[in-house]
């Protein structure tokens, strides 16, 4: 650390400077255990102001969701488009039947509709995840912002 005379600032406590028109100058020396001010945090202050940072945090988390719901949705196509190709490929499977009822007719009443709510809930669940990264990132818990 330096002392108080090389920075212009009177060597006693309360006494003038040497010379009339000598700038005084403010040493000010971060220490870690400091927090950063608010307006050095990026946060949710940028997103409700609608800053830069605030509009790529919001980007981000628009883009995380929309390849989420496109995963789910390709995901659920894939179950119901495989239906189709599974009776070309085996044409004895629409003789069999269950129950006096068509394997197509059982597997579409209880096959798909069961693997569509398992895609829902994971949708669900992922989503719930991304926005609860994302008011961590923005406005994290204990954080505080004028140490």
């Amino acid at each position: 650390m330096t002392s108080p005379a090389e920075h212009g600032a009177p060597a006693e406590h309360g006494a003038p400077p040497a010379e009339e028109g000598a700038r005084r100058r403010k040493v000010v020396v971060w220490q870690h255990d400091q927090a950063r001010l608010q307006h050095d945090v990026i946060g949710l202050g940028d997103v409700q102001s609608d800053t830069v940072y605030g509009r790529l945090l919001v980007r981000s988390l628009t883009r995380a969701q929309l390849g989420l719901s496109l995963m789910c949705l390709a995901i659920a196509l894939a179950v119901i488009a495989s239906l189709p190709v599974i009776m070309a490929l085996l044409p004895s499977a629409r003789k069999v039947t269950v129950a006096g009822l068509p394997l197509t007719l059982v597997i579409l009443g209880a096959g798909i509709f069961p693997v569509l709510m398992a895609v829902g809930w994971f949708y669900n669940r992922q989503a719930s995840q991304l926005e609860a990264r994302f008011i961590d990132l923005v406005d994290p818990v204990g954080r505080r912002l004028d140490a």
